[in-house]
């Protein structure tokens, strides 16, 4: 059945009206509350510029503009001074690669004493390294020659002297860590041959292996250090041999002595006939040692490292 054209504009038109009836309710209904109209933010004040003596105000003031640079101390080589964290962590009981011409230095900073600090000596020391040099070595290299604005050194100066306190202000407690067996080094007593060569290895691998002659005497020597105890006054030095590459128990034990070349190289050496060692298997070296503050001694290689390294503290004695 067709309906009427009229009834038909007729729905329309109410369909309409109630449409603007229906919205317009909506427009008129209060929104809910919202709880962050109730917050009170205020005024945004400044940061307070941090104290110049502070580790903090040290870092932005003075190690991040004039040593962070491109190419220095910006992450290239230690110290690194692109954070606070970072300059702290490489400065405070930090050892030191470069040291004064006299070798007066241990750690690039040591808590309440300048004297000690590498730092504060390459900051106004001329000639840190060398006193015969063309050039003054004095820190920063920018300018070089030209010292630090004194302001700058005292704040260092005090920083150092207050006990070289963190971010926190805290204190640093002295290390004192175990310490690290650096590297080997097989020889003959000549010191002429270097077993542990790659090309003196099986297949020339340096992880390999060394060969070593039968009925010969082989030299062997480690370079360790210490955060607190001396070459000379580190305790076990002792090398034991397995042919097993985690087993120990019933290896050949070795003890090595102490033996002082310069103030740089300081050994712990050893030497063995490998007439009495077996041949024609492969012998695992462990070496072991303690600095008199750790109950448990140092070893390496451990075995939880890799097997690529426990054979390159390997050799085999040929027949």
């Amino acid at each position: 059945m067709r309906m009427n054209k009229k009834y038909i504009l007729l729905f329309s038109f109410l369909a309409f009206v109630f449409f603007i009836v229906v919205n317009s309710c909506k427009k008129d209904k209060p929104l809910p509350h919202n709880p962050y109209d109730d917050v009170n933010y205020g005024t945004t004040a400044p940061a307070a510029p941090p104290d110049p003596n502070s580790i903090v105000g040290i870092h932005k003031n003075i190690l991040f503009p004039r040593c962070a640079k491109a190419g220095c101390h910006d992450g290239h080589f230690e110290p690194d001074y692109r954070t606070v964290e970072s300059s702290y962590a490489t400065l405070v009981y930090h050892r030191i690669k470069k040291n004064s011409w006299d070798t007066a230095y241990t750690f690039r900073v040591v808590p309440y004493n300048t004297s000690k600090s590498a730092l504060y000596a390459r900051l106004t020391t001329c000639y840190y390294a060398d006193t015969s040099a063309a050039a003054c070595d004095r820190m920063p290299q920018d300018i070089i020659g030209v010292p630090l604005e004194q302001n700058y050194i005292n704040n260092i100066a005090n920083w150092i002297n207050a006990g070289a306190k963190d971010m926190f202000g805290n204190v640093p407690a002295y290390p004192n860590t175990s310490p690290k067996i650096l590297y080997y080094y097989a020889t003959d007593p000549t010191y002429t041959k270097n077993y542990g060569a790659d090309t003196n290895r099986m297949d020339s691998i340096y992880y390999n292996p060394f060969y070593v002659p039968n009925n010969t005497t082989l030299v062997l020597a480690f370079q360790t250090s210490d955060d607190s105890t001396t070459c000379q006054n580190m305790q076990v030095n002792k090398l034991k041999i397995s042919t097993k590459a985690d087993d120990f128990s019933a290896a050949l034990s070795y003890t090595a002595n102490y033996i002082y070349i310069n103030p740089n190289l300081e050994l712990h050496i050893l030497q063995i006939n490998t007439a009495t060692l077996p041949n024609s298997d492969t012998l695992f070296m462990r070496y072991y040692i303690n600095d008199g503050d750790h109950a448990q001694d140092t070893e390496l290689p451990t075995t939880n490292l890799v097997f690529p390294y426990k054979t390159y503290w390997s050799f085999f004695v040929k027949p």
